[in-house]
């Protein structure tokens, strides 16, 4: 099988299709998520994030803005970020907030990470927490049915999230993510329905 060329895989994932909701998940899909951030970033597209996960990390645009040749500090000041540390948060975020702050900073970008991890506290009865993804699904459909970009970033499946029966979350983003990029047992998956043309490889592989 082909390797996946991450860097325009991560590129294309943050220009889903109009009505979709492209995916970023896995080991190191966050770091990798907020590094292609940088590009748009720098040519003046503003972004607004809802973090589920706490792993937020500046540095990795900053970093990811110098090397292309740009101010960090300038990437930094076009990303508006909100936190959310359980699911009842997350819903009130996406639900409530995300679109207006949206058109508030003119983002035309909407980035969601960590919106599973928020899911995996059994302490929420389990038929709750599904009304409650709904409702984030529904609002996060809204918004990228207006024309908006929705890129939701994630860890991947845990044990322990199938254990407790909280792995359906993760596992129901997957199915509808598109583009996928999906980093799983240590190889990235690439796909997306709407890509004519060769598999998305790495030149020369």
């Amino acid at each position: 099988m082909p390797s996946v060329d991450l860097e325009r895989a991560s590129s294309l994932c943050l220009s889903p299709p109009r009505g979709r909701m492209a995916g970023i998940f896995g080991e190191g899909a966050c770091a990798l998520a907020l590094r292609a951030l940088a590009r748009p970033l720098l040519h003046g597209e503003a972004v607004v994030a809802v973090d589920g996960g706490n792993r937020f990390d500046p540095y990795e645009i900053s970093k990811a803005a110098r090397a292309l040749g740009g101010d960090g500090r300038k990437a930094l000041s076009r990303i508006r970020v909100s936190r959310a540390f359980t699911c009842h948060q997350m819903e009130a975020l996406l639900a409530h907030r995300l679109a207006p702050a949206l058109a508030r900073f003119d983002a035309g970008l909407a980035l969601v990470i960590g919106l599973p991890e928020t899911f995996t506290d059994a302490d929420v009865p389990y038929m709750e927490a599904c009304r409650i993804f709904r409702g984030c699904l529904s609002a996060l459909h809204r918004i990228a049915s207006g024309g908006r970009r929705v890129v939701l970033v994630g860890r991947g499946e845990r044990g322990q999230d199938v254990e407790i029966g909280r792995a359906g979350f993760f596992r129901h983003l997957v199915r509808i993510a598109d583009p996928l990029l999906l980093f799983a047992e240590g190889a990235p998956v690439f796909r997306a329905s709407s890509l004519a043309g060769p598999p998305l490889s790495a030149g020369g592989c």
